[in-house]
């Protein structure tokens, strides 16, 4: 397994982050290829929109400041995103992550865990609440990986 590491969003991985972008869009995950997509039309005003978000700038109603993370290896391709939130959401908690298909399966999940928990350290986020869909095994499996407690489970109704 390549050296994982998280890392703001830069100008350096514009490419790899297409490929993962793409990456959505080729296995069909539209709503994950509809998330980052605007980085497709403006990389720099995706990026700038990233650094709102983590100082809590502009932010519609709904949402609360989020820091955004790449996790990257170390031949800088981006196999991830991390959200970190100080204020957790009722159905997103303190963390969120998400992984590229083809990274999938292969035990990055709890890496990029354990490294987005000890970020939340570092942001003085000492407790963090991870949440995933009752049917997400692989995100279920890398929770338990890393020993997190389950505090209860949310059946969110479509």
């Amino acid at each position: 397994m390549a050296k994982i590491f998280l890392d703001k969003a830069k100008a350096e991985y514009k490419q790899s982050f297409y490929k993962y972008i793409e990456s959505y869009l080729a296995e069909g995950e539209t709503s994950y290829y509809d998330k980052y997509k605007m980085a497709l039309d403006n990389f720099y005003e995706y990026i700038k929109l990233l650094e709102k978000e983590g100082q809590g700038t502009d932010l519609p109603k709904d949402r609360v400041a989020q820091a955004t993370f790449w996790s990257v290896d170390d031949n800088f391709h981006v196999l991830g995103v991390t959200r970190i939130r100080k204020q957790a959401l009722e159905f997103g908690g303190n963390i969120g992550y998400d992984i590229a298909p083809a990274y999938r399966k292969k035990g990055y999940g709890s890496l990029i865990l354990k490294l987005a928990l000890i970020k939340a350290r570092e942001m003085n986020l000492q407790k963090a609440i991870v949440t995933c869909e009752v049917d997400n095994i692989a995100s279920k499996k890398s929770l338990r990986k890393i020993k997190a407690s389950l505090l209860e489970v949310y059946i969110q109704r479509k």
